[in-house]
């Protein structure tokens, strides 16, 4: 890095603290008034300049100093606005003269005088590039050539007046930058964002600050400690570019990567989509060029998002060819090589070790088990387990201390809110009622579910302290399936297990997910998981039989793509870290390679008459009016489902109320028969008798 790319920095501090409060005081406030004072005296010597070479064009004179002299006179540090634009755009002595003399017209009403004197035209009161050559015979055609520094950069308009002559016009950003005042051109301003502040104070973990350090090497290497990163002009022989390509699943973690890498450069970062992108070749090199300047006067870095858009590839690629300089990308979920020479880098979220470690530097004093649960359950980033944490300790206006059992209550349900409103919308939540007194299964499947309910919480002390996980390349999430009918409980078991555990439970319908459309399937799964991860959710997929069917027949490629979109999806369950549980009704058509990928298979049978007496038993609220006929035994014998039992239970509890009645044998035998007819159920002769 170049030390005037240090110097700006260090300017735009001071300007940044002034105008923050310009009645204060302090070493940067007293740094930028002193340089306010330099910058001013340096515009008046040049304008003094241009007033003495008129007069000596005028009086036929000569050996009035060089601006090389005068520019030597105002050296400081930082460098005086004059001097940057000197030094970054490589401007030679004509070129000087020609900006300070339109620079001079916009500062001084004289020079318009003198215009007119020296032209002998009243109507010649601007400057032109005829009468830049009269003011410096250092000043030829050159400095006025579409590629000459002052107009490829944009630091002069062009505007002509015939003869092959025109009126020389200063930009007006650059007219405010000689004054002082640096601003991001509006042109540029309506197409970037920069980055929001809380992304730049966050600091990296280990893993991260690896990936940062090997991208500020492949920068030392590239350039030989002897590039300004942020200019390339059009004249050198070589055009110093680096291209780092930030890519993985993630995407805050790659805009966080993006702000540690700007800090240690000293920099701020501006985002670009893709999409802005013109599509014109014209356009993009007026962008490129615009985008250039502006990193020269200002210490800027710039990230394209939205890089993996197919369609926005060329685009992409021609405009970062006519940029110099570093750009930063992210690519998206892989690299796309938008150079030959782009510096891939993948970056990810911290591992779980590293989210338990901010978690305790986070959360100190809080239980000591906190933060291993939380950093098992939740997949976030620093930035996200500090904010967690003020949101947490603000307990909804009530500051907290970390070993109130409510933070601990209100922390937990920050974290779950985290990514919910992105799960929502590619998931159903379910608001969980059922607990296990409500469930109703034979002992060897309550012992099951158990089991799977005990690994959840468990996950810390076996995969950390005990050492599995470094043993463990992948399957370190849980995952279950259900098998059984409809209405035998399946749905129920994982409300109570979401319930216990303190989680939120979403329902993935798949038959309405996988797609045959190339790609559409895993781009869905990829946003699925990333959300559920971040909010610690339990994934609900039913319908399974959807995925764990045949696989379809190959007829194009389009098929194939779809049975890829299964493998993909299959692979984000094993490696999922929270709990996923996969329902279905055919455990017959499950091929066995895929019951060895899932760590429970639990059946759900077909309940036998002792759970059915018990279901029936836990069918009515407490608030509910029961008929003393009312037998739980007697409506055990009903061949149905838990999910029958429950419709039964309701209708028959609506039939009691539009009759002004309680529930009784009567309505509930009456609705029993409409179930069973519903289901095609065979009627014998006894079975609704209940007397």
């Amino acid at each position: 890095m170049t030390d005037t790319f240090r110097v700006n920095a260090s300017a735009q501090e001071q300007r940044a603290e002034y105008e923050k409060n310009p009645s204060s005081s302090g070493p940067a406030v007293d740094l930028f008034s002193q340089w306010q004072a330099t910058n001013q005296a340096h515009i008046s010597r040049l304008i003094e300049w241009v007033l003495v070479s008129f007069d000596a064009v005028r009086n036929e004179e000569s050996g009035h100093c060089t601006l090389a002299d005068i520019n030597k006179g105002f050296v400081c540090d930082p460098p005086t606005a004059f001097n940057v634009l000197v030094q970054q755009f490589d401007l030679n002595e004509g070129d000087q003269a020609a900006l300070a003399l339109v620079l001079a017209m916009s500062f001084d009403d004289r020079v318009a005088a003198k215009c007119a004197m020296v032209t002998e035209s009243s109507r010649r009161s601007h400057p032109t590039a005829t009468l830049a050559f009269s003011v410096s015979h250092d000043c030829d055609w050159g400095s006025f050539s579409p590629h000459s520094p002052l107009r490829y950069w944009l630091l002069l308009e062009w505007q002509p007046i015939g003869n092959g002559d025109a009126t020389l016009v200063v930009d007006e950003r650059i007219l405010n930058f000689l004054r002082g005042i640096n601003y991001l051109d509006e042109r540029l301003a309506v197409m970037l964002e920069p980055m929001p502040a809380v992304a730049s104070d966050a600091s990296l973990s280990y893993s991260q600050s690896r990936g940062l350090q090997s991208a500020l090497t492949y920068i030392q290497q590239s350039h030989q400690h002897q590039l300004n990163l942020h200019q390339s002009h059009p004249h050198q022989s070589h055009r110093q570019q680096v291209v780092i390509e930030f890519f993985g699943e993630d995407k805050p973690s790659k805009t966080l990567m993006a702000a540690a890498l700007a800090h240690q450069l000293g920099a701020t970062v501006q985002i670009l989509h893709a999409t802005s992108l013109p599509t014109q070749p014209n356009d993009l090199d007026a962008l490129a060029r615009l985008w250039q300047r502006e990193a020269g006067l200002m210490p800027l870095l710039l990230l394209i998002e939205g890089a993996d858009d197919p369609a926005r590839l060329r685009q992409l690629q021609q405009f970062v060819g006519r940029v110099g300089g570093l750009v930063m990308i992210d690519a998206g979920v892989m690299p796309i090589g938008v150079t030959p020479n782009s510096f891939p880098l993948l970056v990810e979220r911290p591992t779980v070790e590293e989210q338990e470690g901010l978690w305790r530097n986070a959360i100190q004093g809080a239980n000591e088990s906190l933060p291993a649960r939380l950093s098992e359950q939740f997949s976030l980033s620093q930035q996200d387990i500090n904010q967690m944490t003020l949101i947490a300790e603000s307990g909804g206006g009530e500051s907290l201390l970390h070993s109130d059992p409510r933070f601990e209550k209100a922390l937990w349900t920050c974290c779950q809110q985290r990514a919910a409103s992105s799960l929502a919308k590619l998931a159903q939540r379910i608001d969980c009622k059922a607990s296990w007194q409500t469930l109703v299964l034979p002992p060897a499947q309550t012992k099951m579910l158990d089991q799977l309910t005990a690994q959840v919480g468990l996950r810390s002390r076996v995969y950390q302290q005990w050492g599995f996980r470094h043993r463990m390349s992948r399957g370190m999430g849980i995952s279950a399936m259900f098998c059984g009918d409809s209405g035998t409980g399946k749905t129920m078991a994982a409300e109570a297990i979401a319930n216990e555990l303190g989680l939120d439970l979403y329902r993935i319908d798949l038959s309405s997910v996988i797609s045959k459309y190339i790609g559409d399937t895993e781009k869905k799964m990829r946003e699925l998981f990333q959300a559920a991860e971040q909010c610690g959710a339990i994934l609900f997929f039913d319908e399974a039989d959807a995925l764990f069917g045949k696989r379809s027949e190959v007829k194009n490629s389009n098929d194939r793509f779809a049975n890829i979109g299964i493998d993909d999806l299959l692979q984000r369950i094993e490696t999922y870290r929270g709990l996923a549980i996969l329902a279905t009704n055919l455990k017959s058509s499950v091929d066995k390679a895929f019951l060895r990928r899932l760590r429970f298979v639990v059946d759900f049978p077909f309940p036998g008459p002792l759970e059915r007496e018990r279901i029936w038993f836990t069918a009515f609220p407490p608030e509910t009016p029961l008929s003393a006929d009312v037998n739980p035994t007697r409506l055990s014998r009903l061949n149905l489902t838990g999910g029958s039992i429950h419709n039964v239970a309701l209708n028959g509890a609506f039939l009691a109320a539009q009759h002004g009645d309680s529930v009784s044998m009567q309505w509930l035998m009456e609705a029993a028969a409409a179930e069973l007819q519903k289901l095609d159920r065979p009627i014998k002769a006894g079975d609704l008798e209940y007397e």
